[in-house]
């Protein structure tokens, strides 16, 4: 650029700008009017247009329980810890929460428009839920408890709730219960489902909510205590220490784990007498007198555990019920045939594998499979109509088909229908014979249902009606036995797992129990 061509500073400093009329109006008449203008616009939508777009309230609540679920006019609108929004007028609002009266408010929302989003409209409404009862709160937390402490070990992208903690927290209104009991109670229960460490605390931190509301120092040591002499009382400790928290497991924990092993590795099963044969409708049951049974379990990582377990007077089918025993039960119990499924997924009774495939008209002497734990107890029932005085028809305890097993589970290959003799589904009941009480197929074929909810630390016991209902909310129940898809060399005594309560599978049957009253 040429010398003469550049702009000077002196020249800079003299530019004007002049602004031109529009339409005849001079600049010092339209300038400031579009500033005003623009100021209004930037006002409206301050100021106003929140209120027109998004008319309505805040709700916030205030009270006992927290974390209801909010209903506006019927519809859910989210819950108390978070508030809801709501639009002008008039409102009928539903607070509701599991295990406690809904309570329902009317109230009026204010139809301001002015400064909404500077000072927010807010609707502050009070509420107390009335609690049904204790059981009414706690089981439905429990058995959530249970599926998310089954589900996994947590992660960093993948969190359990705390749902015993919520349910701790919503008992605390309740005046009239057994505090002690129901913590001790909470804390063998949960203790026996937890294998991580976020389980562990969601139990511990429950049972000391529910024995000391208030924070009592007692309250405390009564559950510091109480947790102390669970896990003094038994070498098992070592074993579920190693797993839940293997972090903080001493060298006196890691030693006693191996002696464990060692321990358990060597221990053999002492049958229970045999004391003859009943019979009930087509099933012969073999019968022990019953007594006290050295058992052993097995935990989720493979972990050998020992536990005792003192069993009434008892008898168990000698064989699976087959399709053509099950083909009767729905004769007399439409309900519980294959096209009334919808109506049972609809109850939480069955899911869609429900008798999968069962074909009614050709029900022949294989096992029954795609059987739901619901299903089976209602087999047992129906067939209770003919059981003889003093006795029931069950689905066994674990405890109950061990006992029953012990004899077998010598000769589980030879006595056991496993893959190398079924490749496509199970055989009929007695194809590879029986052992020396009369039993077939304890192993393979099919795995067994049983009464009792899945704990992976089975041996965790509490002899309380407490404990009894929070184990009956489980809601996976615990199998036996394996499968003709499982090999022989996968499948011992204490092979276990679990199932939900609603699932059926082609893997699956069961057989009856019959228990002394």
């Amino acid at each position: 650029m040429k010398e003469a061509d550049k702009i000077t500073e002196q020249e800079i400093a003299q530019a004007k700008v002049t602004l031109k009329p529009v339409l005849g109006v001079r600049p010092r008449v339209y300038v400031p009017v579009l500033y005003s203008i623009a100021i209004l616009v930037v006002l409206f939508f301050l100021l106003v247009n929140p209120g027109l777009s998004h008319p309505g309230a805040r709700l916030q609540f205030s009270g006992h329980p927290d974390a209801a679920a909010v209903y506006i006019d019927g519809a859910y609108a989210g819950n108390t810890q978070d508030g809801a929004h709501a639009k002008p007028g008039p409102h009928q609002i539903e607070i509701r929460k599991q295990g406690f009266s809904s309570k329902v408010l009317q109230t009026t929302v204010p139809n301001r428009i002015f400064a909404t989003l500077i000072f927010p409209p807010v609707v502050h409404l009070g509420y107390a839920l009335e609690p049904q009862s204790q059981e009414a709160i706690i089981l439905p937390a429990f058995k959530d408890f249970a599926s998310w402490a089954l589900s996994g070990k947590p992660s960093a992208i993948y969190q359990l709730p705390m749902t015993l903690s919520e349910a701790s927290r919503d008992l605390a209104s309740i005046q009239n219960i057994d505090r002690a009991a129901l913590s001790d109670a909470l804390l063998a229960a949960g203790i026996s489902l937890s294998i991580n460490a976020a389980s562990l605390r969601d139990t511990v931190y429950a049972s000391t909510a529910i024995a000391a509301p208030a924070g009592s120092p007692l309250g405390v040591l009564s559950t510091a205590r109480n947790l102390a002499g669970m896990l003094a009382s038994s070498k098992n400790s070592a074993a579920m220490v190693m797993e839940t928290i293997p972090d903080k497991a001493s060298d006196a924990i890691r030693n006693a784990a191996a002696a464990l092993r060692q321990e358990t590795a060597a221990l053999r099963i002492n049958p229970l007498q045999a004391n003859g044969l009943r019979s009930v409708g087509p099933h012969s049951f073999i019968m022990f007198k019953g007594g006290l049974l050295d058992l052993v379990s097995s935990t989720p990582e493979g972990s050998k555990t020992l536990f005792h377990s003192t069993l009434p007077e008892f008898g168990l089918a000698s064989t699976e019920v087959t399709q053509r025993e099950f083909a009767r039960f729905l004769a007399e119990n439409p309900d519980w045939k294959p096209e009334n499924k919808a109506v049972l997924i609809e109850k939480g009774l069955a899911d869609s594998s429900y008798l999968k495939d069962f074909d009614l008209a050709a029900a022949d002497n294989r096992p029954i499979t795609g059987v739901s734990w619901y299903a089976a107890n209602a087999y047992c029932q129906w067939l209770n109509r003919q059981a003889p005085a003093g006795y029931e028809v069950v689905l066994p305890t674990e405890a109950m088909w061990e006992a029953a097993a012990a004899v077998s589970s010598s000769s589980i290959s030879s006595l056991g229908i496993f893959k190398n003799h079924a490749s496509t589904g199970p055989l009929p009941v007695g194809s590879a014979g029986t052992d020396s009480l009369s039993f077939s197929d304890l192993f393979g074929n099919v795995w067994e249902w049983t009464s009792d909810g899945f704990r992976p630390y089975a041996w965790i016991q509490k002899d309380s009606s407490a404990f009894d209902e929070l184990i009956g909310a489980i809601s996976q129940k615990t199998v036996k036995g394996g499968s003709w898809a499982n090999s022989p060399d996968q499948i011992s005594i204490d092979s276990r797992g679990p199932v939900p309560a609603a699932h059926g599978s082609e893997f699956l049957g069961f057989r009856p129990a019959l228990r002394k009253k």
